[in-house]
């Protein structure tokens, strides 16, 4: 039986060696300085290890995806550098930001590097005409939906009036495509039928969608020594999540509205967020929530049936179990 912790080990070592030449230059420019930040300073790298699992487990050499992950990655580090500007982020990693090392203008600069850098690295990928193009319009897209969630994300934040659907929507954007691009991304590269290209798109959107709501589901209810942030931060900021959106759906008008008071304090109390927590608990918000991860984590699991028997199929099995059982 294979480790996922042990598997998943020995590729991140294979792509950080890769990155540390990708960022050669940090020592000759400070724009290349600041663009390694991110991807330097720790991760699972999982967005690699997804994209080269699932190509081996079409029968190909692992490493013939690696440079799939790798620019799915960088592209992930992207937005990471824009998101923390757009949320005024300070910390990321253990580290300062570079929004809040460098500035708006640099920190904007940055992430367009790393954007385009991907890119860069993707045409090292090993094929050629109608494959390739395919590739490209996977990892492209992924992109656009990125954009698209976010924007959703931000349009959110002025409103309580948001529908299970838009929301389930908007996370799939935000989280699952990229995963996506990784995991049908390795199928195009092992020259997978298309049956099969659909059943990996489809396993990694429900496995995104899941892992987005256990991390949400977490920040109320994990170890604040594991998460490294205050349990409840999400009430703090008012973020619009799954529980919330299920408890104002299911809360009488009183505690509803209640709940809408709190989320919109920027000054709300740690009693107020226990209030808070409470309602959720009470309204079955919490248990609703971790309910449909779990549903989709078993229809990802499901998907994986086209794939035959191999220690990938198995990884990306556990892979899911990690993305939803995980307390951190």
């Amino acid at each position: 039986m294979v480790d996922l912790f042990e598997e998943i080990d020995k590729r991140r070592l294979v792509v950080n060696d890769y990155l540390e030449e990708l960022f050669v230059k940090k020592e000759e420019h400070i724009l290349w300085e600041m663009m390694s930040l991110y991807p330097q300073a720790g991760g699972k790298k999982l967005r690699p290890f997804l994209a080269m699992i699932s190509a081996g487990a079409f029968g190909i050499d692992e490493e013939e995806a690696l440079h799939l992950g790798l620019s799915i990655e960088l592209i992930h580090n992207f937005t990471l550098v824009h998101d923390d500007i757009m949320d005024q982020d300070e910390l990321r990693r253990g580290i300062e930001t570079v929004y809040k090392r460098e500035g708006i203008s640099s920190a904007i600069n940055t992430g367009d590097a790393l954007f385009a850098l991907a890119f860069k690295v993707l045409t090292n990928t090993e094929l050629e005409g109608k494959a390739f193009r395919e590739l490209l319009h996977e990892v492209a897209c992924s992109v656009l939906m990125v954009a698209e969630g976010q924007e959703e994300d931000m349009r959110f934040e002025r409103t309580f009036d948001i529908e299970e659907d838009e929301f389930i929507e908007m996370i799939e954007k935000k989280t699952s495509f990229l995963f996506r691009a990784c995991a049908k991304g390795g199928a195009i590269i092992a020259g997978a039928s298309d049956e099969e290209k659909r059943s990996m798109s489809e396993y990694a959107r429900k496995m995104g969608i899941a892992f987005q709501i256990q991390d949400d589901y977490l920040d109320l209810v994990g170890d604040e020594e594991k998460l490294g942030k205050p349990v409840g931060s999400d009430i703090r900021s008012g973020k619009r999540t799954l529980m919330i959106i299920h408890a104002l759906n299911v809360l009488d008008d009183k505690k509803r509205h209640r709940l809408i008071d709190i989320l919109e304090d920027e000054n709300n109390t740690p009693a107020e967020v226990n209030e808070a927590l409470e309602m959720l608990d009470r309204c079955g918000a919490l248990k609703y929530a971790k309910d449909r991860a779990e549903r989709y984590a078993r229809e990802a699991k499901e998907e994986l049936e086209i794939l035959p028997e191999s220690d990938q199929k198995e990884l990306l099995k556990d892979l899911v179990d990690l993305m939803v059982r995980r307390s951190s």
